[in-house]
């Protein structure tokens, strides 16, 4: 899937946003609630997997689609629903969401630019 991103050769890699993800969710919650796994469909096995109980998206319109259509199989496939979470983008002072093609671009913000 990262052959599909702008300068996807600049993308860390899984191992270290595997990492960065487990540091952030230790404190958070503990690893014991979370399961970290590679993603490779749009669909990510959310259609199949038994004990999902949410899933947590972006308000990017085509990911929280994507996250009813993920719902729609599982029912399809005998499976519960799962909550869907969605959590509001970071947006950049001109009003676009922070993203990492746009870091990855060069461009610049400080923590004072962003809007949280």
């Amino acid at each position: 899937m990262l052959t599909q991103k702008k300068k996807g050769a600049w993308i860390q890699s899984y191992e270290e946003r595997r990492q960065a993800l487990a540091e952030f969710i230790i404190p958070e919650c503990g690893l014991h609630r979370c399961t970290i796994f590679p993603i490779e469909t749009k669909e990510g096995g959310a259609d199949k997997m038994q004990d999902l109980e949410a899933l947590v998206v972006s308000d990017e319109i085509g990911v929280v689609q994507m996250a009813f259509n993920i719902n729609a199989m599982r029912a399809e496939n005998g499976i519960p629903r799962f909550h869907i979470v969605v959590v509001p983008r970071v947006r950049t002072k001109d009003g676009r969401p922070l993203s990492s093609s746009r870091i990855r671009d060069g461009e610049v913000f400080t923590d004072k630019e962003l809007v949280y």
